[in-house]
């Protein structure tokens, strides 16, 4: 099946909203469940939701870069770069991102149209749905992290 540009731009869009709603969600588990009138989401929600997951995003990073010290790097013939472990937490900061959107999104699939519903059936592809080419991101630190 091909998911055309709108769609996966409402589909990143929409999966934002629900990860950055994640605490409104969190103590009332069955509130999509038991609503009869659910509603697609709207403009100003996915707007709303992008501003949360780039904060959240942007204070994990930062919290994390803020820990570091000389120590956490090693030389290298390409220059310093960061330790093993410290390239490891730096992916999972990222992957926790993902499965965070994935759990909430799967959790909210009666807010999803159908292909969206369909895409959460493969997770490799609902990655990839969020813009990451070959499940791969670009930490701009040196390295690449493979998300699953």
């Amino acid at each position: 099946m091909q998911i055309n540009t709108l769609f996966k731009s409402q589909f990143i869009l929409g999966l934002m909203l629900i990860a950055s709603s994640m605490s409104l969600f969190a103590n009332e588990p069955a509130l999509v469940e038991d609503s009869k009138n659910i509603q697609p989401l709207t403009h100003a929600e996915i707007q709303t939701a992008l501003q949360n997951m780039q904060k959240r995003i942007n204070q994990n990073i930062e919290t994390w870069a803020k820990s570091l010290d000389q120590n956490d790097f090693e030389h290298t013939w390409h220059g310093r770069q960061l330790t093993k472990s410290k390239r490891q937490e730096v992916c999972g900061i990222y992957q926790d991102v993902v499965n965070d959107i994935y759990r909430m999104a799967d959790a909210n699939r009666a807010r999803l149209n159908i292909d969206g519903q369909k895409l959460l059936q493969d997770r490799p592809a609902f990655i990839q749905s969020l813009g990451f080419k070959d499940n791969r991101i670009d930490t701009q630190m040196g390295f690449y992290c493979r998300l699953r």
